[in-house]
């Protein structure tokens, strides 16, 4: 796929939710300074691309995922369902006996195909234990998942003919990540990122169910505003299923820009800043989308935002996005 081809894929996509041809915005839903406006799908479920995501699948058994022992930036994984599965960028894998890590990459697996996924170390290095099984804890942190973002967007853009998501990625700036969400959390040991990122998560539980709880039925993504009316986040899933298996995300959300005494947007101001920025997406230009050649990722820029999203064939033959996650990264 070329860059002009997958600039065509965000202004696709982008027309779908603006026309309300397979999705459309629903009113915001405001608690503690942050405003998420639904994504909602118009596509019956039989319809809906048939697909997976990471959590779910590790939780039904469906894919597993174990260490190699060879190398601290590539595991293995295996899809041994009937359907795709969505392994998603930025989700904290933890293993008992092995170094936890990161996934630096969205990645699609077959049925019945076992690969190797990139990944990052969360914690100070120890020994791998080769066959260690992999469970996912949900999103990373947003401060986290945005170091990602920026620098693959960065290192794609440098070299696309070169560029790797595990190389573009460097080692020690997330462990200098998961060091400072561990002082935040109140611990400076550079082995407990997992736990400090679940002792954080905790004080956003009660407001991120919130969020859930008033999400329409078929919500399969969102766009989030802070109280200054900035997008800090695009999340859509082309299946409301795989958006209602991951977690993390709204709680990453609330720990980054949740603040006290603040006050949300007003509702019409919410939702027209989210309109504006799927206008800028749906004028998106060639140059700020990149695609390395034979690769179903588009890495994209708009104004602030950075991110990627994943096409998937069709049985037409066409491809079309089927995830897509941008946030800010400053």
């Amino acid at each position: 796929m070329s860059s002009s081809s997958g600039a065509a894929q965000i202004r696709a996509l982008a027309d779908e939710i603006l026309q309300e041809e397979s999705f459309r915005l629903e009113g915001p839903i405001c608690h503690e300074s942050v405003s998420l406006i639904p994504i909602v799908t118009t596509e019956e479920v039989g319809s809906q691309p048939n697909f997976m995501n990471a959590a779910e699948a590790l939780s039904t058994g469906v894919l597993q995922i174990i260490e190699g022992g060879d190398s601290v930036e590539l595991i293995i994984a295996q899809n041994m369902g009937q359907i795709p599965i969505l392994i998603e960028e930025g989700e904290v894998l933890k293993a008992d006996g092995s170094q936890d890590r990161i996934v630096v990459t969205n990645i699609v697996i077959q049925p019945g195909d076992r690969i190797r996924i990139p990944v990052k170390c969360v914690h100070a290095p120890h020994a791998l234990h080769a066959g260690s099984r992999f469970r996912s804890i949900g999103a990373g942190s947003y401060n986290m998942r945005a170091g990602l973002k920026r620098a693959k967007y960065q290192s794609i853009m440098t070299d696309v003919e070169h560029y790797t998501p595990e190389h573009a990625v460097d080692q020690s700036e997330v462990w200098e990540s998961a060091r400072l969400e561990g002082v935040a959390a109140g611990t400076a040991d550079p082995t407990k990122y997992t736990k400090a990122l679940e002792k954080q998560r905790k004080s956003a539980e009660k407001t991120a169910k919130k969020f859930r709880k008033e999400m329409p039925e078929r919500t399969c993504g969102f766009i989030a505003v802070d109280s200054k009316g900035i997008v800090r986040s695009i999340e859509i899933y082309r299946s409301a299923r795989a958006f209602q298996g991951r977690s993390g995300f709204i709680e990453s959300l609330l720990m980054a820009f949740s603040k006290k005494g603040e006050k949300t947007q007003e509702n019409e101001v919410a939702l027209s800043t989210a309109l504006q920025v799927l206008m800028k997406l749906r004028r998106i230009s060639d140059e700020t989308v990149i695609v390395q050649e034979g690769s179903d990722n588009l890495h994209i820029r708009v104004d602030e935002l950075t991110g990627e999203a994943i096409t998937s064939k069709q049985p037409d033959g066409t491809h079309r996005v089927i995830y897509a996650s941008l946030g800010t990264t400053d």
